[in-house]
Formats: structure tokens, sequence, C-alpha cells
């Protein structure tokens, strides 16, 4: 009897093409996903938007700024110094760099500032790295002439005078490097909000993970409604397809609003994330994220056959999705490739509006565009939800 059973659910998988596919041709596809995903986390492949603007006449500040525009994993946009602040404020940035002094030579305050987001901070780190790393390689003579000049600064030149320079330096060696003579760089952090950057980007993040799943596991009961025959009797009364699909996506707009409302409650009374001093703005997203959501989940319940298949297509597309968009790893972290690709994606977007919205402080006409794309995802998995099924009704 064991061995029948056995027989019988490989029988059933094996005639299961879809379901077979699912189980055993989407795990790889995953994995070598998630894989290109977080090998990006370590810093060793990500690459970095940088604003970056020269503030000084030095001639070293050009030949640096050259020198890190042709690090592979640097995009530097050469900006104004009074729009750096902004660029990094507005996230067309992930870090800003200013050249306000002479990188080789000694100064009285670090030379390189760089004007850093908190929820963003381990962008700044990998900058500082790849200076370092820039001067230690490419420009090995700045660095050197930058040592010499404090070297001479601390010690004086070799003369007569030597030994009584030289104590009167060390003497003050501790007032020359509170002074800044012996650092590279500095850091100037964006004005802080009250909320921590990293609760109001995983806020976002969760919340768009969670929409997707609700989504999908609401959308499911189109697939037992068609397999029980309940499908070809809605499609007959008043309304018929348009009715089914309008009533499914309100609802799933309503759950996702609501399990939005639940969750940015939690953020608000825990963390002190910004949403009622934002609410219009943050009902508008979560609106159309929610939409968004709805507008995946639609179409893969639609297309699925049996329960099994909806269950493994909708989690793999969840996974997808959340993945690349950057639910589980901020997507500045990410390889370029996969950081383009996420741009096709609603997490990506959904996330970057919920921080617009509630880190940022950004108004609804900053917000329209990311609103309008989470609006198109909406209304073409809604459009592609109506023709599957009416072809559905059309061949039954």
């Amino acid at each position: 009897m064991t061995a029948a059973i056995v027989r019988a659910m490989a029988l059933s998988l094996l005639r299961d093409r879809g379901a077979l596919a699912m189980t055993f041709l989407l795990p790889p596809v995953l994995f070598v996903l998630f894989a290109a995903v977080f090998a990006g986390t370590g810093g060793e492949v990500s690459v970095i938007k940088v604003a970056a603007a020269r503030a000084t006449d030095a001639a070293s500040a050009e030949v640096f700024l050259a020198a890190l525009h042709g690090a592979p994993d640097i995009v530097l946009e050469r900006v104004e110094p009074a729009a750096v602040e902004a660029r990094v404020s507005g996230g067309a940035a992930d870090v800003g760099l200013v050249v306000r002094g002479d990188v080789a030579a000694p100064t009285d305050k670090p030379p390189l500032l760089l004007v850093t987001d908190p929820a963003r901070n381990v962008a700044a780190a990998l900058l500082a790295a790849r200076i370092q790393r820039v001067l230690s390689q490419d420009l090995p003579g700045l660095a050197l002439r930058r040592v010499a000049g404090q070297i001479e600064v601390l010690v004086g030149p070799f003369s007569a005078e030597q030994k009584s320079r030289l104590e009167q330096s060390v003497a003050r060696a501790p007032e020359l490097v509170a002074s800044g003579g012996a650092e590279l760089m500095e850091r100037q952090p964006l004005p802080q909000r009250r909320a921590e950057p990293g609760v109001s980007y995983y806020a976002g993040a969760i919340a768009m993970l969670f929409l997707l799943f609700s989504a999908v596991q609401g959308a499911g009961s189109l697939v037992d409604e068609r397999r029980s025959g309940v499908l070809d009797r809605i499609v007959m009364a008043r309304g018929g397809v348009l009715a089914l699909v309008a009533g499914k996506l309100i609802f799933l707009i309503l759950q996702g609003l609501a399990l939005c409302a639940v969750l940015f409650a939690v953020a608000q009374a825990v963390y002190g994330v910004h949403v009622l001093p934002h609410l219009g703005p943050f009902i508008a997203v979560a609106l159309a994220a929610s939409a968004a959501a709805a507008g995946v989940a639609l179409p893969l319940a639609a297309v699925a056959h049996t329960r099994q298949q909806a269950q493994t297509l909708s989690t793999f597309a969840v996974l997808l999705l959340s993945a690349v968009g950057g639910s589980m790893v901020p997507r500045f972290l990410m390889p370029q490739w996969l950081q383009q690709l996420g741009v096709v994606t609603p997490t990506a977007w959904g996330i970057d509006a919920f921080q617009g919205a509630l880190w940022r402080g950004e108004g609804m006409d900053t917000l329209a565009v990311p609103l309008a794309v989470l609006a198109g995802f909406a209304l073409a998995g809604t459009a592609v939800t109506l023709w599957i099924i009416r072809r559905q009704v059309r061949l039954a």
C-alpha cells in the first residue's frame, strides 16, 4: 500500500508539467539570483553612486577625482558643491564627496568631506575604503607627498634649528591632530530625523514583502473557484469577468491598506517612524503599493491550474521580486546589473516611495513618479488578468 501511494503521488507530479517545472526548475533560478544578491553585500562588487564636487583650485583635486571616476565600482556624478547635499538627501546619490582642500598637502582640516545619509552609512564606509585604495594603488605619489608634508609640519626641515623645532612640534602634535592636520576625510551626516533610518527603510521593505504575500494568498481563491465551477456561474452573472476581477482587486487593496495600517502603527509607536506627520503621502503610497501587489498576484492566480502550481509560482514570484527589489538587502549593495533589474519590480518603487514619504518627508509632487509606476503595475496586472480569464471562459 505504501509503495502504491508513493507511485500514485509520483505519477501525479510527473503528469503536472507546471508543478514539475516549478518544483525542480525554479529553485536553481532562485539560488542563482539570491547568490548574486548576497554576494554584493560584502562590498566587493557593490557599485556606489557618488555625487562629487570640487571646492578648491588645487591641481591634485582634479587628479584625484579623475582617478576615482575611473574606479570600476564607483559611479561618479560631478555636481556643484551646493548641490551635493540635495543629491544625497533626495536619494539620487548614495553618498556625497566634496574635495575642499589639497589632497597632496597638509591642511588645517580634512581635504575630503563625505556627506552621508544615516540610512546609507555603509555606503560612506565603502567609499572611504575605495578612496584609500585609489590613493594607495593609483595615486601613491599624492599620498607620499601628503605624508611628507605632514612630517615636515611636525618636525620641520633638517637644519641647525632642527632639535628646537622638533621639540616644539612634538609639543604641538596633539593640537595639529585635533585640528585635522593628520586626517584625510571628515564625515558630515545629513540632519537626523526622529526615527532611525534603518527602521524606516525596513518598515517599507517588510510592508512590500507582506503586501505581496497577502495578495497572492487572497488571489488564490480564483483557482478554487475555477476548479469548483463557481467561476463559470460568476462570469455569467451581471458584470461578468469585469465585476469579478474588480471585486477581487478592491478587496486586495483594502486588505493591503489594513496591513499597512497595523505595521506602520507599530513602527510609529515603537520606533518613532514619521507616519502621522506625513499621513496624506503615506496613505497614497500604501494605496498604490497595495494595488501594485494585487496587480502582481491576480495574474499569477489566473494562470495557475492547480493550488500547487499557484502556491509554488506565487512563492517564487514573491521571493524573486523581494530579493531583487530590496526587501532583503538594500539595492545599493547589490551588483550593478541587479540594481538595474530591480527598477522593473514594484518592490523597489514601493520601498522608495515609503522611504520618501516617511524618512525624507517628500510631498505628493515628488512622489508622483513612484506612485504612477505602482499604479501602472496595478493596471497592467488587472488587464492581464481580465484577458486570461476571458480567454479561459471562451475556451471552456
